[in-house]
């Protein structure tokens, strides 16, 4: 079974918690909008063409304490606790399956951005993704859940 080496299991659920509040933050904010002109969206692959709104850079963090507290924890951690926390929602995303970790975390640290925190801050899903990235490494059973 995988183990993580420099993060605590506590602050991948801590950021997982975070990212659901901020979600609802999200939701919250987004239902408030009325005719919000979101300029020239950037056309990416896929069924359809994401917008911002289906981020959370919709939201500042000035509206989201929960965002703010998010992306504080995910920049106060150490490069090393960043590429695991980026394996472990790798492997909930289902990129990889929790029996090849060693490959994750290899992929997480060999990404251009692999120490950087902004794109995971700002996953809407981050929450689920982190979430069955534990429960696929076998290590829900560790926290108490």
């Amino acid at each position: 079974m995988p183990t993580l080496q420099s993060l605590k299991l506590d602050t991948v659920r801590r950021a997982a918690d975070l990212a659901s509040e901020a979600v609802g933050d999200r939701h919250r904010f987004v239902a408030g909008m009325r005719n919000i002109d979101l300029g020239e969206q950037v056309a990416e692959r896929g069924s359809r063409n994401p917008t911002d709104l289906d981020t959370l850079n919709v939201v500042s963090t000035d509206a989201s304490a929960a965002l703010d507290e998010l992306k504080g924890l995910l920049s106060d951690l150490t490069p090393d606790e960043r590429i695991e926390l980026r394996a472990v929602m790798m492997v909930g995303r289902g990129d990889y399956a929790g029996n090849q970790w060693d490959a994750a975390l290899l992929n997480a640290g060999s990404a251009p951005d692999a120490t950087g925190y902004d794109d995971i801050a700002e996953k809407i899903e981050l929450h689920d993704f982190l979430m069955k990235g534990l429960f696929a490494l076998g290590m829900m059973e560790k926290s108490g859940k």
